[in-house]
């Protein structure tokens, strides 16, 4: 296993490098110099993206579960109750493999609401699931965090240099992940025992682009809301973090994956598998349309189903998040200073960094031709 920060990406500028975007802007300004985002080159670059590996797609996922759990003394999965995190869950189970904790974050305790946007995927699909793992003979700890005390807390704690902190998802929901070990003891004291205590992350599905009638697939810097810049800057701390799907620890799934969904967009033209909406997921070029995630979640994920309940992402950005309602609403005069530091912030940006001021745009790694 890789145990270094470096294997969760970086930027380059010239011959510096750095985990925050915002620094290697100013580089890139100051120097008028471009910027790359560097995500495991050495390691990917070694496979022939071009054949699809035999391995079943399943037994792929179990190993990668087994591969993690052997490593480290105490496993945290992050469950979201998304397709990424339930294909982990389950296969972690298959796999046989002990399940020391199931984590999740809400914000019902400063809400009162189990149904907003942060809520709503916990209470349809995550506690049912719990409970019936309980009742199947699971022992596990579940921690449910209430993540509005432990966002304010770092926001305090980070002041100014807050934009030196994220890459891709600047709202106060999503950094505040990068220090649960930081804030919640029970993490903290494991760690300062020396036990190697390691948080499972559903990063990511397949990024795939057709380029010049080719199938393309590159990793693109969205992992922040994980995996963060001030997290990789100290992770000689002892801090282990597994990306589940895009792992230099196990190349071929991303590899796998990519050629599932290349095979179905060469022979499946059923209209409605596919949305006019431009997006990542895949394109079909005698359709001139995309694939749907629905379709998506369903090709990679064998144990998924529709029919779960799920929210699908914010529809206001991830600047300006509904995930972060409870604050924008608030008196807290913690929100005018976010306001003011989120304008600073991308005023210093250039237009082609932000869609629309509600998203930075991410930055992509080298591409992997499938063909």
């Amino acid at each position: 296993m890789i145990y270094t920060a470096d294997k969760f990406g970086f930027y380059k500028v010239n011959d510096k490098k750095t985990y925050s975007k915002f620094e290697a802007f100013e580089w890139a300004k100051q120097n008028n110099s471009k910027i790359k985002w560097i995500y495991n080159d050495d390691i990917f670059s070694q496979y022939d993206w071009t054949v699809e590996p035999e391995i079943d797609l399943w037994e792929l996922y179990k190993e990668r579960a087994r591969q993690i759990r052997n490593s480290y003394d105490y496993c945290v999965i992050w469950y979201s109750g998304g397709s990424d995190s339930h294909n982990i869950l389950h296969a972690w189970l298959d796999a046989g493999c002990k399940i020391d904790e199931i984590a999740t974050t809400w914000n019902y305790k400063t809400t009162g609401e189990l149904y907003n946007h942060q809520n709503a995927e916990i209470t349809h699909v995550v506690l049912p699931d719990i409970e019936k793992l309980k009742k199947s003979g699971y022992d596990f700890k579940f921690r449910l965090i209430e993540i509005p005390e432990i966002s304010l807390k770092l926001f305090k704690d980070w002041g100014l240099n807050f934009e030196y902190y994220i890459n891709f998802h600047p709202s106060i929901n999503n950094p505040a992940k990068h220090l649960f070990r930081e804030y919640i003891y029970d993490y903290k004291n494991m760690i300062s025992q020396g036990k190697k205590v390691c948080f499972i992350w559903g990063k990511e599905k397949p990024n795939i682009n057709f380029i010049n009638k080719q199938y393309q697939f590159n990793f693109l810097d969205n992992a922040d809301n994980c995996v963060g810049p001030l997290c990789q800057d100290n992770y000689y701390n002892g801090w282990y973090d597994e990306f589940f799907y895009w792992s230099p620890d196990c190349p071929l799934i991303p590899i796998k994956q990519s050629h599932i969904i290349k095979k179905f967009l060469n022979v499946c033209d059923i209209d409605n598998f596919y949305t006019n909406k431009v997006n990542n997921n895949g394109y079909n070029p005698r359709l001139n349309k995309y694939l749907t995630e629905e379709i998506l979640k369903t090709l990679l994920y064998p144990k998924w189903s529709n029919s779960i309940y799920c929210n699908g992402k914010t529809a206001t950005g991830f600047i300006f998040s509904e995930r972060d309602e409870w604050f924008y609403q608030s008196k807290n005069p913690l929100v005018k200073k976010y306001h003011g530091i989120i304008e600073t912030f991308t005023s210093k940006l250039e237009d082609k960094y932000i869609e629309q001021r509600t998203n930075l745009l991410p930055f992509y790694s080298k591409r992997y031709c499938l063909q």
